[in-house]
């Protein structure tokens, strides 16, 4: 075999090998992106992460990711802090290989929270707290900034939570009006997606959190209504 034959042939078996990596990359990018998820979900939140399943349209700038599931912090009784329905995400596809990531929406489609209270305090205050922790590691803080972990930046034009629904001890559960939040990592060009997991479960979970009261008194008055009804009965 001629030398130029034996270039030609190995330079096509190596084209070959390069484009079936690719390949491979391209095919399996959904699978890696779950397997992302779940490996470094829990270095955030200090609770297990999972996820049934992940769907990207990368032309067109379109994902979801069905089935996200948060686990509950030790000490804690309920299987789980959150179970999300679906997330649906809306990116400018010319910003995908950018430092920033332009993503025009985020939709949280029916989110389950469930809020329970320990010795130590409750649930999901004990997962923000991991999350601050997380971010301190990294310089971030309270305050967040340029240094607030590693990877690329992320501006989020608009975050709707739709559906919600809030569940207290197992023993109530309530609607949560839906959510919107706007100009996420706007100001400091770009926040880590650390930061932005903070800055959506801080607001979601406050909300869920404040239903309570209201919730209470609602318990309260179809149980009084309820036994208005027996009284009723019994006369």
């Amino acid at each position: 075999m001629r030398v130029r034959t034996a270039v030609l042939i190995g330079g096509a078996v190596l084209l070959l090998a390069v484009g079936g990596t690719l390949w491979w990359l391209y095919a399996s990018r959904e699978a890696l992106i779950k397997h992302a998820i779940e490996r470094y979900g829990p270095d955030l939140t200090g609770v297990s992460v999972k996820v049934k399943s992940v769907k990207l349209e990368p032309v067109e700038g379109l994902g979801a990711i069905g089935g996200l599931e948060i686990g509950n912090p030790p000490g804690f009784s309920a299987p789980r802090a959150l179970m999300l329905g679906e997330m649906r995400l809306a990116v400018d596809p010319a910003t995908l290989t950018s430092d920033v990531v332009h993503i025009k929406e985020i939709s949280l489609i029916a989110p389950s929270i469930t809020y329970e209270r320990g010795a130590n305090g409750d649930n999901l205050s004990a997962i923000q707290k991991n999350i601050e922790s997380h971010l301190a590691s990294f310089g971030g803080g309270k305050g967040g900034g340029k240094d607030a972990g590693p990877g690329r930046k992320f501006i989020i034009d608009r975050v709707q939570v739709r559906n919600a629904r809030v569940s207290y001890g197992g023993a109530l559960t309530a609607s949560v009006p839906d959510l919107q939040m706007r100009d996420l990592g706007k100001k400091t060009n770009g926040a880590s997606a650390a930061e932005i997991t903070r800055e959506i479960w801080t607001t979601v979970t406050r909300q869920a959190i404040s239903q309570a009261p209201a919730a209470l008194e609602g318990l309260r008055d179809r149980a009084k209504d309820a036994v208005d009804s027996v009284r009723g009965l019994l006369k």
